[in-house]
Parts: structure tokens; sequence; C-alpha cells
């Protein structure tokens, strides 16, 4: 599969783009593939640092969240297939990278417009991190389940 360059206004995002036989569109299992395949390679380096930024400043998100190299795997996986790096990515009533809904946003104890826009010491990416890994936390327990939830779902 061939990636193409997309720029978010704070860095360049490498992500999946049709085929050069010319279906047009990303089949879904391709995404699953890539994601599940490339992901960890091809995450951009804010991600890495909003998520270890995230997990070092909240006691409330586990450690093994950042230490353990098969949980960051899997949260980036997540963030690969809900959002494709799009930090502002929409679908219906989700955003962001881990595409929460504005009331479970607030669950997790953000603001909606943090999470969206950021605010001036942090940028979104970093409140966008704080929520997933509240959320994958409270729900799941750790991002392995997350992960294996979305797998078999569809979602998480």
């Amino acid at each position: 599969m061939s990636l193409s360059v997309i720029t978010d206004g704070q860095v360049a995002l490498a992500t999946p783009r049709a085929d050069a036989r010319g279906t047009g569109a990303l089949r879904a299992e391709s995404h699953w593939a890539w994601c599940n395949g490339e992901t960890v390679s091809s995450a951009p380096a804010v991600v890495w640092a909003r998520i270890k930024g995230a997990t070092d400043t909240h006691r409330d998100i586990p450690a093994k969240y950042w230490s353990d190299v098969t949980y960051r795997d899997d949260i980036a996986k997540i963030v690969c297939y809900e959002s494709t790096w799009g930090y502002h990515a929409e679908n219906g009533g989700q955003y962001g990278w881990f595409q929460m809904s504005s009331p479970l946003i607030a669950t997790e104890g953000v603001h909606f417009s943090q999470y969206w826009a950021g605010s001036r010491s942090e940028g979104a990416g970093w409140f966008q991190c704080i929520a997933g890994e509240r959320y994958i936390h409270s729900r799941y327990g750790t991002p392995i389940a997350a992960w294996a939830h979305e797998e078999n779902y569809g979602w998480y």
C-alpha cells in the first residue's frame, strides 16, 4: 500500500491512500491491515510525545501505558484506526484521535474545547490522549483489551 502525506497544521502525517489499481477508496480490510502492521513505524512523533506527556502527568493513567511497548503500540493502533492520525478527525458526533463524543470526553475530565483546540500551554493532542487513555483505563483496563475489542467489534 502506498502512503500520502497530509499536514494537520502541527505535523506531517502519513496515511494510507487508495491502491495503484485505481479502486478509488480504501477497503476497510486494507486500513485494518495498515494500522495493524505499519502503525507504530508511521506514527508521528507528536503522538508518542502526547501519550508520554499525558501518562507522566496524570497519575490516574497507569505508567505502564507508556512504559509497556505492547500497551503503547495498541494505543497507537486505536488512534490509527479511529482517526488515521488526524487530531481534527470527525465522524458524526465522534472527534479527534480517539473518536470520542463530547459527553464521553467530559466524563473523562476534559473540556471539549481543550480536547479540540488545546490550551495556552498544551496542544489538543495532549488533552485527547488524557481523555482517550482515561477512557481505555476505565472501560477496558488495558490498551490490549481495548484493541482486542476494536478488532472484534470495529469500535472500542
